[in-house]
């Protein structure tokens, strides 16, 4: 119930400290985020929401620093408070509507101050019901979220205490199926990890790289995400970062263990422990999703940097219960050897691991080093977007030369900058039969060098009795 305004009126804003950056591919981060917030919570359940700043957050979908509860907020934090950069897509499946995402809460007194009251709780307004202690019902009221509680302000004149009952979301009641996600036979509307599809329909930004904090550890979960990250739309490719479980993994060893048991391929970043940060405790895949959507913001907006030996500001590796992991270059090569990117301390505390999970079961460069998959899954996704326009034209070598030519230049540049050591497009007649063409199939080629990580420098230091002996004696002098 909106308040009748007559005067001058003051606030003020929250103060987002980060210039967001904004980079072409998105992020797409799945969890729960605290929708009740919002005049209209339906607007923002399980629905794709582009966010380019922590405001655009708060006015979409919703921001709490409560972040064991609402999810997708660490991932909003940390890419936008922390790294400053964008955008990123968020996909709420916490649902007040649902029955089984809410509890109702019994009546309660609250003292009135100033004509206002204030509940510390996750409020579902529109249940909110207030009354006098004698039972009249309170009508005439507006409310305001302010550092997560709700300020009830009455329009008219309230003293001593009111009764107060309402619906509060209940985000712990929220399960993996949720996250998982269906599509309605019915009305077709999807859900949880199958909202992905709609990501580029409806918002026009390309979904590269996807997590879900909070939940990547249930190994279903992560495995759903990871086949819906394998082919968007029927075209798209990205890369999943994962958690593995600190409640279950508290050493190195155990770490490892879980690790081998998990549902990981090439498409998968495994990461362990979690990071904290002042007072908060984020899940690793948030950090690692930003640092590599940073760098990025340095490279014309191509992932093809590893995250790996970049310092993080964070001020210690944990465990979910706040235990301190305090590991040094050793520790982090044990787990690097797994497959695992972790964070060590050296000075600092770095990011350290250049293996996709997939490790150490192959070493194919292409499927084992995270900077040459993001380098290629990037490219191919952008060569898809800007060679579109070929498709349906009519057969000409023009045309395919055309295109050729317009991607070659780009990967000139990309070569030129250092982002790729080498590509280019290649067409080939003996590549298409006429069997093909008549069918309307081409066929092209793209051999791609990617850079690799300078992930071991070894260097043999020996004594130069040579050099002693001129030191004293002059050069050509004999013993």
């Amino acid at each position: 119930m909106s308040k009748y305004l007559h005067g001058n009126y003051t606030s003020t804003a929250n103060t987002d400290m980060s210039e967001v950056v904004q980079v072409p591919a998105a992020q797409v981060v799945i969890g729960t985020a605290p929708v009740h917030m919002l005049d209209d919570p339906s607007s923002a359940v399980n629905v794709p929401v582009l966010c380019e700043s922590l405001q655009d957050c708060r006015e979409k979908i919703g921001y709490s620093t409560d972040f064991n509860k609402f999810t997708l907020c660490a991932s909003m934090y940390v890419n936008f408070s922390v790294f400053g950069v964008g955008p990123v897509v968020f996909i709420n499946v916490l649902d007040p509507a649902n029955e089984n995402h809410k509890i109702s809460v019994p009546e309660a007194s609250k003292p009135v101050n100033d004509d206002q009251i204030v509940i510390d709780d996750d409020v579902i307004v529109s249940t909110l019901k207030i009354t006098k202690e004698e039972g009249e019902s309170i009508d005439k009221f507006d409310t305001m979220w302010l550092d997560g509680k709700l300020y009830v302000n009455f329009e008219e004149k309230q003293e001593g205490t009111v009764k107060v009952t309402y619906d509060k979301v209940a985000p712990e009641k929220v399960k993996n199926t949720d996250i998982i996600g269906a599509v309605d036979k019915a009305t077709g509307k999807r859900s949880g990890c199958e909202v992905i599809k709609n990501v580029f329909p409806k918002l026009g930004v390309t979904p590269f790289l996807y997590s879900a904090p909070g939940w990547t550890t249930d190994d279903t979960v992560t495995a759903i995400l990871k086949e819906k990250a394998k082919s968007v739309n029927g075209c798209y490719h990205g890369i999943v970062i994962a958690d593995l479980d600190t409640d279950k993994a508290k050493t190195i060893e155990k770490a490892i263990e879980e690790k081998k048991g998990r549902a990981f391929d090439e498409d998968t970043i495994a990461v362990w422990p979690m990071a904290k940060y002042g007072e908060y405790i984020l899940p690793y895949s948030a950090i690692i999703g930003g640092l590599i959507m940073s760098r990025a913001a340095d490279t014309d907006g191509v992932t093809c940097e590893s995250p790996s030996n970049k310092r993080i500001p964070i001020d210690g590796a944990v465990l979910k219960d706040g235990t301190a992991v305090d590991l040094d270059q050793e520790d982090g090569n044990e787990l690097n050897a797994e497959g695992i990117v972790t964070i060590i301390s050296r000075n600092g505390l770095y990011a350290w691991g250049n293996n996709t999970a997939i490790y150490p079961s192959t070493t194919d460069p292409v499927k084992r080093w995270i900077m040459t998959r993001l380098s290629f899954l990037w490219i191919e996704n952008d060569f898809i977007n800007s060679t579109f326009a070929v498709v349906d034209g009519p057969i000409g070598r023009k045309a395919i030369e055309s295109a050729i030519t317009d991607y070659n230049i780009k990967l000139a540049s990309y070569v030129n900058k250092g982002i790729i050591v080498a590509g280019r497009i290649e067409y080939y007649a003996a590549d298409n039969p006429m069997s093909d063409v008549l069918k309307g199939h081409f066929k092209q080629r793209a051999p791609i060098a990617a850079n690799i990580p300078m992930e071991a420098v070894e260097t043999e230091f020996s004594y130069d009795v040579d050099a002693l002996q001129n030191s004293l004696f002059g050069e050509g002098s004999e013993s």
